[in-house]
């Protein structure tokens, strides 16, 4: 071999090795405990795309900044709807008001107030095909809201990266909950569409859902908003695709206030990171629909609860520590990244991802 030949060949195979090399760090997971923005920083620089290092939901000043302004929001549709709810009683005769009780918070809120998860659809872990779902989502629920009189409806778009897999084999261990049950059974039907472009050992998908507040000025119009939600074909190909519930008035045994409901949603649903745990986004997949671990309040609390709960977490180990089975990949945070920040850029305010109907 000549050294031109022999200079060729090494070119050659550098560019083979650095792909190999590429390839299998990009399948590869994080450590229990490794830090959100580790994770993202880590992944965004093995494809060169440092530059949403800092511009996303999955980055927490951002986070922040999104969740006080849709708090706001929240806050002041609710002071709206407080304020004319107790100016109607104070305009009762006396006689009536004698034999009434100023409304409270938490009544104003029941009779007002909804809380919207609506499960829509999912694809392949394709950023344009995610992101032409959640336009699509977007419009039809814009278009349902809007024919309903007396709805207001103010929420967020939102992609999971979920692992069918997982969920799988979750369920054989026979130690699911009811919502991890759930989930299951209705990600595979709406899957079902996909099962000849699927490998079966990796079905890792994105699940396209909305999260949002939904306003009534009385109780009776949230059964027919509920009802014109169900003649959407999309919206009912699986039981429990629509939820539609009044907020909680506790949480860990404690009263939950009805601002501190909605900073809770407002927080909760910008948090563009798949699972949840003590007020912290966290880039692993959530195996259920509500979130289990909303009690755990540390990292510690939580590999302890599921190392005994999973056999799966006990045979995954490495030289530096152990493998997070439910970590995202480092191609699954990519691709996650950059579908938000394509949703965030559909306007130029970056708020793409919100839904708005008055």
């Amino acid at each position: 071999m000549t050294p031109k030949q022999k200079i060729k060949w090494l070119k050659a195979d550098s560019k083979a090795t650095m792909k190999v090399l590429l390839e299998e760090s990009l399948k590869s997971r994080f450590l229990v405990g490794s830090h959100n923005s580790v994770k993202l920083k880590k992944s965004l620089a093995t494809v060169g795309r440092m530059d949403l290092a800092e511009r996303t939901l999955l980055t927490p000043s951002v986070h922040k900044i999104h969740a006080d302004r849709l708090n706001d929001k929240f806050q002041l549709r609710w002071d709206k709807i407080k304020d004319k709810a107790r100016s109607d009683w104070s305009k009762l005769p006396k006689q009536i008001r004698a034999l009434t009780v100023k409304p409270t918070d938490n009544e104003i809120a029941a009779n007002h107030i909804r809380f919207l998860t609506l499960v829509d659809s999912v694809t392949l872990l394709n950023v344009n095909d995610a992101v032409r779902a959640s336009v699509k989502l977007k419009e039809k629920l814009i278009t349902t809201a809007k024919a309903c009189p007396g709805i207001a409806c103010l929420g967020v778009i939102e992609v999971e990266v979920i692992s069918m897999n997982l969920m799988r084999e979750f369920r054989l261990l026979d130690k699911t909950t009811d919502s991890e049950w759930r989930k299951l059974d209705v990600c595979e039907t709406l899957a079902e569409p996909l099962k000849k472009t699927l490998f079966k050992d990796d079905e890792v998908l994105f699940l396209v859902h909305f999260h949002g507040v939904v306003t009534a000025k009385n109780s009776n119009q949230f059964e027919f908003f509920t009802e014109r939600l169900k003649k959407v074909k999309a919206w009912g190909l699986a039981p429990r695709q629509i939820e539609l519930k009044k907020l909680s008035s506790q949480f860990g045994g404690k009263s939950k206030s009805v601002d501190q409901n909605l900073r809770h949603i407002a927080t909760y649903i910008t948090k563009g990171g798949n699972d949840w745990m003590a007020n912290k986004a966290y880039l692993r997949y959530k195996i259920g629909f509500e979130n289990d671990d909303e009690l755990v309040n540390d990292e510690a609390t939580w590999i302890a609860k599921n190392w005994r709960r999973s056999k799966l977490l006990q045979q995954e180990h490495s030289e530096d520590g152990i493998t997070d089975i439910l970590s995202l990949t480092v191609q699954e945070v990519v691709n996650l990244c950059l579908l938000i920040d394509r949703l965030m850029g559909l306007n130029r305010t970056r708020t793409g991802y919100l839904v708005s109907v008055r």
